[in-house]
């Protein structure tokens, strides 16, 4: 009887252990992602609306295994704000400075989703 206790207290503590490790702590491998940085993932942008000052340099992420680029518009009206990206391998960036205030929305031509980078 004894042995079922403790095997029973080891399972309740292997889960709550799990159910610590996923309450939202980020990965202590994965560096923070800076304040003007967006990062390119499976799911999209991250984050899909990001706030910079005028004059702020953005830099885009690629976090994903698969090529991923990042071109000024929208998929049915792509725009001229800014030069399109080369196609961004795993972990390689491209970083694009905004002088103007005003709304940039842009997107990946491979996977079409988008984003928006607000210039104040």
């Amino acid at each position: 009887m004894r042995h079922h206790k403790i095997g029973a207290t080891l399972i309740l503590a292997a889960g709550a252990l799990v159910l610590f490790l996923n309450c939202g702590v980020e990965n202590p491998l994965q560096p923070a992602r800076g304040n003007n940085e967006v990062w390119i993932q499976a799911s999209g942008f991250d984050p899909a609306t990001l706030t910079v000052p005028a004059g702020a340099t953005v830099v885009w992420t690629n976090k994903d295994n698969t090529i991923h680029d990042v071109t000024s518009g929208t998929p049915m009206n792509p725009g001229t704000d800014f030069t399109p990206s080369p196609p961004l391998k795993a972990n390689e960036t491209y970083s694009v400075r905004f002088t103007q205030a005003k709304q940039y929305p842009y997107y990946c031509t491979v996977h079409q989703n988008s984003g928006t980078i607000v210039v104040q």
